[in-house]
Order: structure tokens, then C-alpha cells, then sequence
């Protein structure tokens, strides 16, 4: 596919054909490293998204103690229980 340079400000752009955004997973708003090859070409990669504490957390929690898993999945409730008292458990 061919796609034309246009001016971005200072910067030069270039559109990403919905075909290949979408065959990359590409979205609007993602990061895109752009690095030049020792030939000369351009490589453009999307970002690798950074793992939040919460996917961290339950990376960790792949590996936790089974034994401990319900007392982990109660302890978010009693705390807010402890905070907010028992009729307001469901506080978002």
C-alpha cells in the first residue's frame, strides 16, 4: 500500500490505511516507536502497553497460595466495611 508524506506542523506525517491499523491492532491514541534500520528504511512498532499495578497484581496472583485466594477475595470487602461501614460495602 502507498501512502503519502504531508506536513504535521514541524513534523511530517504519514495516514496508516485502516486495513493494515487494524491487522496490527493499532488504534487511535496508542505509542508508536519509529527507528531507522541500518539499510535506510523505517520500522514503525506499536508500543507494548505497561502493565498496570492491578494486571501486576493479578500476574502475582496467578502464583499465589491457593489457600489464601478467599481470604484475598474478602479482604477488599471487610475493608470497606472497616472504612465505610456494612450498608456501604458497594461503594464504587
Amino acid at each position: 500500500m502507498i501512502s503519502t508524506v504531508s506536513r504535521w506542523g514541524n513534523s511530517l506525517g504519514v495516514r496508516i490505511p485502516k486495513e493494515i491499523a487494524e491487522s496490527s491492532g493499532i488504534a487511535e491514541g496508542d505509542k508508536i516507536e519509529i527507528t531507522k534500520a541500518s539499510d535506510g528504511s523505517i520500522i514503525m512498532q506499536r508500543q507494548k502497553k505497561k502493565k498496570t499495578d492491578l494486571k501486576a497484581f493479578g500476574l502475582l496472583h496467578d502464583y499465589a497460595n491457593p489457600e489464601l485466594i478467599p481470604l484475598e477475595k474478602n479482604a477488599f470487602g471487610r475493608a470497606m466495611e472497616e472504612k465505610y461501614g456494612k450498608d456501604k460495602q458497594n461503594v464504587h
